[in-house]
């Protein structure tokens, strides 16, 4: 993913433990058990503590509006001894494990809300290969925020978490490298952590505490467009040590501005010295290349990709490389080509390890590759050939058609993490920019053409600017359309499915449709000639309006309202200074809403096509005349204010207010009034289809309400009363002041997120 939110946020100066999600306080440790480590109860530092655990019966359940994918997957890790267990690690939506009956993804962080967002973007995953229901992950988005070790003894259902005193880059320069985290194969209960600024860090009891490696040489001190990041990864040979004593030999790699890059251990960590590596010097540039990925085969084997730029932009020159563990001796196996690019993924097969996988980085044209071996490297084949360019795969991609990417088929980009299923040779996974594809026949590359397709069914890893879900109208009317970054926005005509296309090249602002009819569609952008586009079509085709109006730009996005018959489009640019207009025909021409002041937040009544709201300052509008004039209608005097209006009711507002709770206004009488004191904050309101027609609207709030804390909740008496619908294993991290009903079906919410896309909660049936 792209897209960064970047806060200042203080990194913890001292580590603490506390449960998460209801993990038990019980200190049973012992190997073999599978118990709880929930370990010391206490709050941490950062102020986080454990919240009573709302139940999970109420009456809503949770999913995500199907996108597949829409970010980046740096890295998929399978479980070498527990077939069909696998996990995966985005840099801004969290972690997930494969569901290996259903073959989706399921979230495993999503029990971090707003006060741990950073917590979301993955650093790193292990997964214990002596005991498979033991999980460990490195979270943490940036690191200027608080970095945390997450560890789970129920395959990530639940957690013991341990704040550290350094920050994470799950989102930043070098993501794509790793693993970082590592299980000893031989004592499970010792774990290492290379981070990225603070050395190499290890825990003796399976993630409860940690502490600094302090024999090790180096932090790394090798920074890249301002990013440190140190130690890359952790490997350990399995056959230097008995099972039950700690693993002898291990390896770690760092980035450096000098010196080799590889450091080995043969006494289990206590001494460590630098690994002599000639081969990677890069000619003609006095710098060395920086090591990614390593892994130990069975047969003895250090196993590297290197780059020049570490990706997962900027790679330039790369390298793949063994090293003998016991004759000491580093052998060039990087595959012969006449395409300069970094190299990144890597995957040595755990039954067989004369079979490696390994990912070109940054080879924009023709495109990446993937390059399988079956003899250690010293022969490769490719996905697609590299001296005829002939393709050797072929992309099927029915189930998630708008990867098609307007006929762009290629295998990926930013391809940094790949992985080799252990016990099916001819399954790999690997992540991409955009999603996570994978292979059924892979052991028949060179005789029949490999089948590539997408494996990210349950992520969604998209950060949402806005959605509406359009009143139904007849068979054809879309489930919901949405903008989002990256990847742009959809039309979803079945928000269980992917959908067909994306919404083209630019990113928009602001987004949304005519009550009336689903067919007339607008979005303010933020590149596009006109700073508005519209569709009448229900998005399949787009235009840009016909001109701007005095004193706005191109390219500022804004607000933009519809009249609910669609014939009214009410414009804020996002020029500052700049007047809200109206237009009736498209941009011909346009109108200045005199009354209403510049940079006010707007909205249209769902009933009235005339009346249209306004508010700056504490002070709320009306028009009654198609937003030509404006009238003022209240004092309302908080400035930060937000309002939405009711689905059927016209003339309804409800006013979100943060701290100071959540207000409906009347617009007959124009009367402001608290809907109730139980609601103690609102961040965000939206209102959908009451239960039964003929009443109130559904209102649904992000907030606090009834003295339970944050959290989703909804109301059908106008906000008199008020009832808790999603669960603290339910909180999507990073969530947006985002919400809305859906008008077509009683229940149904949608909640906008930065990094796990679009949430939809539905009454259960």
């Amino acid at each position: 993913m792209k897209l960064k939110r970047t806060l200042s946020l203080a990194a913890a100066l001292a580590m603490s433990v506390f449960a998460l999600a209801g993990c038990s306080g019980d200190d049973s440790s012992s190997k073999g058990e599978g118990s709880s480590a929930g370990g010391d109860s206490s709050s941490a530092e950062s102020g986080a503590d454990t919240p009573a655990n709302v139940s999970a019966d109420t009456g809503w359940e949770w999913s995500g509006v199907e996108i597949q994918g829409g970010g980046f997957v740096p890295n998929i890790i399978y479980n070498p001894t527990e077939e069909g267990l696998a996990y995966c690690r985005t840099d801004i939506g969290g972690a997930y494990r494969l569901n290996k009956d259903t073959g989706r993804w399921e979230c495993i962080s999503d029990m971090f809300g707003d006060d741990d967002w950073n917590l979301i973007g993955i650093e790193s995953i292990a997964t214990d290969p002596v005991e498979p229901n033991r999980l460990y992950v490195a979270a943490g988005t940036y690191t200027n925020g608080k970095g945390a070790m997450l560890a789970s003894d129920d395959y990530g259902k639940t957690y013991t978490r341990v704040d550290m005193p350094f920050g994470c880059g799950g989102n930043e320069v070098g993501r794509g490298a790793g693993e970082r985290l590592a299980v000893d194969p031989n004592d499970n209960s010792i774990i290492y952590f290379g981070s990225r600024s603070a050395g190499l860090y290890r825990s003796e009891d399976f993630g409860k505490s940690w502490n600094k490696v302090e024999s090790f040489p180096t932090e790394g001190g090798y920074n890249e467009d301002g990013y440190s990041i140190g130690l890359t990864f952790t490997a350990f040979d399995k056959s230097s040590s008995a099972a039950g004593e700690p693993t002898k030999t291990i390896f770690v790699g760092a980035a450096r501005t000098e010196g080799n890059m590889i450091f080995r251990s043969d006494d289990a960590g206590k001494t460590w010295t630098e690994v002599e590596n000639p081969t990677a010097e890069m000619t003609g540039n006095n710098t060395k290349l920086k090591p990614l990925h390593g892994e130990v085969s069975s047969d003895g084997f250090l196993y590297t990709t290197w780059s020049f730029g570490v990706g997962p932009n900027g790679a330039s020159v790369g390298a793949v490389q063994k090293y003998d563990i016991a004759g000491n001796e580093w052998k060039e196996i990087t595959p012969t080509q006449k395409y300069k690019c970094g190299y990144s993924g890597l995957s040595v097969n755990a039954k067989d390890p004369k079979n490696i996988v390994v990912t070109t980085l940054c080879l924009w044209s023709p495109e990446d590759n993937v390059f399988v071996s079956n003899d250690g490297g010293e022969s490769w084949k490719s996905l697609w050939d590299p001296e005829t360019l002939e393709k050797n795969y072929e992309m099927v991609l029915d189930d998630c058609p708008w990867l098609y990417w307007h006929g762009q088929l290629k295998l990926g980009w930013w391809m940094t993490g790949v992985a080799v299923n252990p016990f099916n040779p001819d399954e790999i996974m690997y992540g991409t920019g955009a999603t996570i594809y994978g292979t059924d026949n892979l052991t028949k590359l060179g005789t029949e053409t490999v089948k590539v397709r997408p494996r990210a069914m349950g992520i969604e890893e998209t950060a949402i600017f806005d959605f509406v879900a359009p009143k139904k109208l007849d068979d054809a009317t879309p489930e919901l359309y949405s903008t989002m970054g990256d990847i742009y926005g959809f039309r979803h005509d079945d928000v269980t499915k992917a959908p067909e296309e994306h919404f083209g090249d630019y990113p928009s602002t602001d987004l949304d449709c005519a009550v009336n009819d689903y067919h007339i569609v607008v979005r303010a952008t933020e590149k596009d000639r006109a700073s508005v586009v519209y569709s009448t079509d229900a998005g399949k085709s787009w235009q840009g309006i016909a001109s701007l109006p005095e004193g706005t730009d191109k390219n500022s996005g804004g607000q933009v309202k519809l009249s609910c018959d669609g014939k009214i489009l009410l414009w804020q640019s996002g020029t500052p200074g700049s007047e809200p207009y109206s237009t009736t025909d498209w941009g011909k021409t346009w109108t200045k809403c005199e009354g209403l002041p510049m940079g006010s937040g707007i909205e249209s009544d769902k009933v009235n096509p005339n009346k249209f709201y306004g508010w700056r300052d504490g002070t709320f509008y009306m028009s009654e005349d198609g937003a030509k004039t404006f009238t003022k209608l209240a004092d309302f005097l908080v400035p930060s204010a937000t309002a939405e209006a009711a689905q059927t009711e016209e003339g309804r507002l409800y006013i979100s207010v943060g701290a100071g709770g959540l207000y409906t206004m009347d617009t007959a009488d124009g009367k402001i009034v608290r809907t109730s004191e139980n609601v103690q904050n609102c961040k965000a309101v939206g209102t959908g289809a009451p239960e039964k027609e003929g009443d109130p609207d559904t209102v649904y709030i992000i907030g606090e309400a009834n003295g339970e804390g944050s959290g989703v909740y909804m109301s059908q008496d106008r906000g008199a009363t008020w009832k808790r619908i999603n669960t603290d294993n339910d909180k999507w991290g990073n969530v947006n002041p985002k919400i809305s009903g859906d008008p077509k079906l009683f229940g149904r919410c949608y909640i906008s997120t930065n990094g796990r896309g679009i949430i939809r909660g539905d009454k259960a049936k």
